[in-house]
């Protein structure tokens, strides 16, 4: 009894040993897991093999378990993937998948993204967008091709350093007047820098030419220091339908009282936003901060739109970088101009103008 005690562990024993081991071995393989099937379009799998692993944002969710030959030359390598279905909220329609290399000369496998929630899932059967595999050897070509390009450059840096050295040296060769090439272009700068100062002095004095300066104002020229409200109201500029234009309440932007009045966080974050509206058309088109108050007297009003303006002015030139030259501020007070669709306005109205 003693002996077939022994040998009936032994047998157990064994059984179970087995049967642990195969379960290990099915675990490791997810062939109890429920899984779907995801495929990869490849122009070069790059030691790809079946049964390689696939990973979703680093960690291991999968396995290769085919790929299919291309039928034509131009053809690519259809790779199909089964992934652990707990992966299926990571692995977005916007995913990429791209082969990688475990260390610099180890195994291949399959890196997926993880995808962005404002897309679909990619649900079972859909293919992924692909990355091509970098090669070491394509590495290896193109640094040998760099290398050739940078010999065949400096052999011709030295032919320029030659020619520049002989042109350098007629250039400072003397005339017969005693004068060098650089003598010769100190005189040509100095005489432009004369006509280009007397050039600006001509054209600002035929703005305000009485006879001149008409032509000036339909040509779109305008001095801000000098316009007034009305002026800039019936610029056909500002009432032109292609000029963008976003209404800000005074409320949303300001904490404060009259003086004391400041731009918040909240209202920086405002129009940061409205801002989203111009960015396409910066930084080269003409912005201007208009000014509006309806409260107290008519001097108050005009000094509480035109702080309002030149605070929000001065903020958005410092937080993106505007050119002072294509941006402008003016206090409208509590008239906005006509076709805008408003008769009264208390804020700012930032307007991009065409």
């Amino acid at each position: 009894m003693s002996l077939y005690t022994n040998m009936g562990l032994f047998l157990i024993a064994t059984v179970l040993l087995f049967t642990t081991g195969l379960f290990l071995i099915v675990n490791r393989q997810r062939l109890f897991s429920l899984r779907f099937e995801v495929y990869a379009d490849f122009a070069s799998v790059s030691g790809l093999e079946e049964g390689a692993n696939v990973r979703v944002a680093g960690l291991d969710a999968g396995e290769i378990v085919d790929i299919e030959v291309p039928k034509q030359s131009e053809g690519n390598y259809r790779v199909k993937m089964k992934l652990d279905r707990k992966m299926k909220p990571l692995v977005r329609q916007d995913s990429m998948a791209s082969i990688q290399t475990e260390g610099l000369v180890g195994n291949k496998y399959l890196e997926i993204d993880k995808g962005t929630a404002q897309t679909e899932e990619c649900g079972d059967g859909c293919t992924l967008k692909t990355k091509e595999p970098f090669d070491f050897a394509d590495l290896m070509d193109d640094a040998r091709g760099l290398l050739k390009n940078t010999t065949e450059a400096m052999g011709k840096a030295g032919d320029v350093a030659g020619k520049l050295d002989q042109t350098l040296g007629t250039f400072l060769a003397k005339d017969k007047t005693g004068q060098g090439g650089a003598e010769r272009l100190n005189a040509t700068v100095a005489n432009a820098e004369r006509a280009a100062a007397n050039f600006a002095d001509d054209a600002e004095a035929l703005k305000h030419n009485f006879f001149l300066r008409g032509f000036f104002k339909n040509r779109g020229f305008y001095n801000l220091d000098e316009i007034s409200p009305d002026e800039y109201r019936n610029s056909k500029f500002v009432k032109s339908k292609s000029a963008k234009r976003v209404w800000l309440d005074a409320k949303s932007l300001f904490s404060g009282q009259e003086a004391a009045e400041t731009l918040t966080a909240a209202g920086k974050t405002h129009l940061d936003r409205a801002m989203a509206e111009f960015v396409n058309d910066l930084p080269n088109n003409p912005l201007m901060v208009e000014g509006y108050a309806n409260q107290g007297a008519p001097d108050k009003i005009y000094r509480t739109s035109q702080r309002r303006a030149q605070e929000v002015e001065k903020y958005l030139q410092t937080r993106f970088k505007l050119n002072p030259k294509y941006m402008g501020s003016i206090a409208l007070g509590n008239s906005p101009p006509s076709g805008t669709g408003r008769e009264s306005m208390d804020g700012v109205a930032l307007v991009l103008l065409p």
